[in-house]
């Protein structure tokens, strides 16, 4: 079932690129056949307006020259979204002349629809983007959040699943009574990648379990309700779970070798044509990245106060949880030596093949998406 529902998946789109879904050239809203007058008065007008405008959008720019259009951010109203929601809190996009617009998804399945629509110019999303990525549409340039825990696979306190007890390594359950177990979360996310590795840490493959696809908040519903064997989920839902009573049978760190790092990643168009807006963009939102990590306090009341604005219920718990097991690179630590952008979304893309989710020719589009100028550009003026 779990490859069925991949193959699904890689059809949807594929049927989306092949509709056209790309960016488009679109003509700009309200461009239309201007009286000759009209037009007269506006060449004479536009080298000032124009001087005007670049003053205005250049502030504090430093040699960029922003270029005053619209640049569509998606993202999710979590942990991975908070740098970009403080940056534009803080009005560091403003400072910088950019003119950002937020637009909040639940996963990063319908950011990478929104990207192959065109709809969007920039997506700071999950691990989702590796089968954007594979398409070769987008460009990669910048990590996201560093994640070291919080997502986590919790069963019933009487399921068979508990029952089996904890091997040596503290996994709970066995290979016996797992076979043919149904989890609940949704698929082409850690969640999705925290089961496989869940089942194949006691030697089970992606045919011995169905993975019942739902949003984090309906697979919480859902479980909770008496639906599914297991549940694959992430903060606060994993503490929710936590505090009712549920038991962990695993947690990202039994069965993961490294942390799980988010991603930002782009247009090629737009990486092609606004290169100053992008490079603007990752310094203000490296800015807040360090903003979040140098004052704890202020970090927990933005979180909170904006989760709460898009509906999300986190308690003081949640929030000592998502602090201790999320950090965020600043400019100094992004794409260093030892942390070179992009690696994690190369060892997914790997992993992926060999559980027939991408294709082995998709990983070359993958590695080619990796674009560091943008980070080195950023990194270059932070230095000066």
């Amino acid at each position: 079932m779990k490859r069925i529902m991949a193959m699904i998946m890689a059809a949807c789109m594929m049927v989306c690129i092949l509709a056209g879904c790309g960016t488009s050239d679109a003509p700009a809203e309200n461009k239309g056949d201007a009286p000759a007058e009209a037009v007269e008065e506006t060449k004479e007008d536009a080298p000032e307006a124009a001087a005007e405008d670049t003053a205005e959008a250049g502030t504090e720019t430093d040699g960029l020259t922003p270029s005053g259009e619209t640049l569509i951010v998606g993202t999710m109203a979590n942990s991975l979204g908070l740098p970009v929601h403080q940056a534009e809190k803080a009005g560091y996009f403003k400072d910088a002349g950019l003119d950002v617009k937020i637009e909040i998804f639940a996963t990063g399945a319908p950011i990478n629809e929104a990207m192959a629509a065109g709809e969007l110019d920039v997506a700071v999303s999950g691990m989702a983007s590796v089968y954007a990525l594979a398409t070769g549409m987008y460009t990669y340039i910048g990590d996201g959040v560093i994640t070291t825990g919080g997502e986590s696979i919790y069963a019933r306190a009487d399921s068979p699943y508990v029952q089996a007890g904890a091997d040596e390594s503290g996994v709970i359950g066995n290979a016996e009574v797992l076979k043919d177990a149904s989890i609940l979360g949704p698929l082409a996310t850690t969640a999705h990648y925290q089961a496989i590795k869940y089942m194949e840490h006691f030697g089970l493959t992606t045919d011995d379990f169905s993975m019942v696809s739902m949003d984090y908040p309906q697979a919480y519903q859902a479980f909770i309700t008496g639906e599914g064997d297991l549940i694959a989920n992430k903060m606060p839902y994993t503490n929710q779970l936590e505090e009712a009573g549920y038991v962990k049978v695993s947690d990202m760190n039994m069965i993961l070798d490294n942390p799980i790092i988010d991603t930002i990643f782009v247009q090629n168009a737009v990486a092609e044509g606004r290169r100053d807006d992008l490079v603007l963009f990752l310094e203000c939102y490296y800015k807040a990245c360090a903003d979040l990590m140098a004052d704890e306090a202020a970090r927990r009341d933005t979180a909170m106060e904006w989760y709460a604005e898009e509906g999300i219920t986190y308690s003081d718990s949640d929030m000592d949880t998502e602090i201790e097991v999320k950090d965020y690179f600043t400019i100094d630590t992004v794409d260093t030596e030892a942390n070179s952008i992009g690696s994690f979304m190369t060892d997914i893309g790997a992993f992926y093949v060999e559980q027939d989710m991408i294709s082995t020719s998709d990983i070359p589009n993958v590695e080619a998406s990796i674009d560091h100028s943008f980070l080195e550009a950023a990194k270059a003026r932070a230095a000066k």
